[in-house]
């Protein structure tokens, strides 16, 4: 759909629940997407309807569930896109989620911390990579792998059957001779010409092959090829790839033949406990299950399992690497069409048979995946849980601190100031609501007055935001960054950062709860107060104070570091007639440093890409001055 569109069809209303009901009847009886809004505009859950009135009219009866109730407790606005189909509306709604993680919404644990193997084929001489999220950038991607052995095992797997450059393009683009894994036979050495580029980029094509669980045309390509080695009496080579071959049936004899058919299919399995639900998925290849991944929902506690399941299939799937044909999953879904349609698979629901097999058995791993990780879960929900309570006691808050923001400075002698915003809720980082700015006022260093621009630019923007909610307009496909407010705000440093920081927030309106916590004996100070707050040295309390505080410190170094290297670096080379920034770029591509710029001689600096024999005497001339 278009953007436009959706501006055309768009309506929104603001009030409390009451208030909201009265606007009900007038809603159209059409598909589309239903959103609620909380304070500040925060977007609480986000649905989607064959008939707008009749399921939204749902929500404002009587006798609710639970978290139902929960969430019409909170709700202060709702929106509605109008949409031609019900396919557009389960679109529509799928993508809203993803990108805005409502917390009322099912939500697929957030997949950043797996990871990826990735194959850029558009680099000169390709290699695997271990990534932690996938980009845009036309390479392939493979995985997430979830449990911390199947990387490390498949990248073992790959390095014993191809033999694929390991080194770092650096290494690469600085090596004189072939290295050790070349004369043992595990690289193929284009380092130094050994073999030409269509040669080596067969050896990543059967890579590829193989990682899409393609083994069986991987085997007859390297059969092939050791054939013909052997008939040209090459046979120290075609010993090597006879090894390879070895080496691929150990790995395809370790798995099990489970469907004759041979097609591609992923089985689902799901086990629950509480607000969390565990999928196991199981993928099918070639008729052979290739191992096990596992994923966890939060917020799953009052939704059935034809729920957890549509939640799983239309958040991970849609960015999955690899799309099987067929999906089997353990319970039918309602609107599985569109499902199929938005996908681009089949879904399946066995009732017998070696499917329904296939299904318990993926059900029987998730429930050990549950059995492991509950626990575990359970205490760090009640250690967060009574951290927040004992914050709240000790600092006086009228509730739990669930949203905690930290704030922090980073410079040198004011230069390259920069501020952190970070935030903890439920206890936890969310790091998708860190911010960071660019300090602006003055090159002095002055931290006090630098953490008053900070928290004035925030909370200025975050008011800004709500005073342009009120009004009519498509406030869906933009998410306000500030406008939703912490219960409690941290910032670092003692007194006098404790009384600006109040300062802003009084001018600002805003009666936020503020305290300031001070580095060397971790105190805690509160506006205006004479001593400080100190918190046990066992507490959760000063464990959550603490992990806020580095966590804002971490944050800002790195943006300040960044921006110091960026101001060197430009410095350093911006400096050479006729080298831009994308020449920059290119040589710390090739080099890895300045540094390594500096050491280069005439001829490297030549062979380096887009660098002519004019430039690169510029540049050598430069760095190799007469004393």
């Amino acid at each position: 759909m278009k953007p436009s569109s959706i501006d055309r069809m768009w309506a929104g209303f603001k009030g409390n629940r009451h208030e909201l009901a009265e606007h009900v009847n007038g809603l159209p009886g059409s598909p589309g997407v239903y959103v609620f809004r909380g304070e500040g505009g925060e977007i609480l859950y986000v649905g989607k309807a064959i008939n707008l009135k009749n399921r939204v009219r749902s929500y404002f009866g009587s006798n609710l569930p639970v978290k139902t109730e929960a969430l019409m407790s909170r709700v202060e606005g709702l929106e509605i896109i109008v949409v031609d189909s019900e396919a557009e509306a389960f679109i529509l709604e799928s993508n809203l989620i993803k990108k805005h993680r409502p917390r009322y919404n099912i939500l697929l644990r957030d997949d950043k911390q797996y990871p990826y193997l990735r194959i850029n084929l558009n680099d000169q001489w390709p290699t695997v990579s271990v990534v932690r999220r996938m980009s845009k950038d036309g390479a392939r991607y493979f995985g997430p792998f979830t449990r911390s052995g199947s990387v490390r095992e498949t990248l073992s797997f790959l390095r014993r059957i191809f033999p694929y450059r390991t080194c770092s393009d650096r290494s690469l683009a600085q090596a004189t001779r072939p290295c050790l894994n070349y004369h043992i036979g595990r690289c193929l050495g284009p380092c130094t010409g050994e073999i030409s580029r269509d040669e080596y980029m067969e050896t990543i094509n059967e890579v590829v092959k193989f990682l899409e669980g393609r083994h069986k045309d991987v085997r007859k390509r390297l059969e092939k090829r050791m054939l013909e080695l052997a008939s040209n009496l090459d046979f120290e080579n075609a010993a090597r790839v006879r090894d390879r071959i070895q080496a691929l049936d150990d790995v395809t004899e370790r798995q099990k033949v489970v469907l004759n058919d041979m097609k591609d299919r992923d089985v689902l399995g799901l086990a629950r406990s509480g607000k969390y639900a565990f999928v196991a998925l199981l993928p099918v290849r070639e008729g052979k299950l290739m191992g096990r991944e596992g994923f966890v929902l939060t917020g799953s506690e009052l939704d059935d399992d034809r729920e957890v399941i549509r939640a799983f299939i239309t958040q991970y799937y849609p960015k999955a690497p690899f799309v099987p044909r067929e999906i089997v999953i353990p319970v039918a879904l309602e609107d599985e069409d569109e499902i199929n349609r938005y996908i681009g698979t089949k879904l399946r629901t066995p009732k017998r048979g070696v499917f329904k097999e296939l299904v318990e058995m993926a059900s029987e791993n998730a429930t050990a995946m549950m059995d492991t990780s509950m626990p575990k879960y359970k205490r760090e929900a009640g250690e967060y849980l009574q951290a927040m309570e004992d914050l709240a006691r000790a600092l006086d808050l009228p509730g739990l601190p669930m949203r905690i923001e930290g704030y922090d400075i980073s410079n040198i002698s004011g230069k390259e100031a920069v501020a952190s915003m970070v935030v903890l809720y439920n206890g936890k980082p969310e790091k998708s609501s860190y911010r960071r700015f660019r300090i602006k006022t003055g090159d002095k260093p002055n931290d006090v007055a630098m953490m008053q621009e900070a928290l004035w630019r925030r909370f200025k923007s975050g008011l800004d935001d709500r005073v342009k909610s009120e009004g009519q307009g498509n406030t869906l496909l933009r998410q306000s960054k500030f406008a939703v407010f912490p219960d409690l705000v941290i910032v670092d440093g003692g007194k006098g950062q404790a009384n600006a920081a109040k300062q802003v927030l009084d001018e600002l309106g805003l009666s936020i709860p503020v305290a300031a916590l001070a580095e060397k004996n971790e105190e805690l100070f509160l506006p205006g107060a004479k001593e400080p707050i100190i918190l046990a040295r066992d507490s959760g309390a000063l464990f959550l104070v603490i992990r806020l505080r580095d966590e804002a410190h971490r944050f800002a170094l790195s943006y300040h570091r960044k921006l110091r290297k960026k101001k060197t670096l430009q410095s350093e080379l911006s400096d050479i007639p006729g080298l831009g920034p994308a020449r920059i770029r290119q040589l710390l591509s090739t080099f890895g440093s300045v540094d390594s710029i500096k050491k280069a001689s005439l001829e490297d600096l030549q062979k380096s890409e887009g660098i002519g024999p004019h430039l690169a005497r510029t540049i050598y001339e430069h760095f190799n001055k007469p004393q």
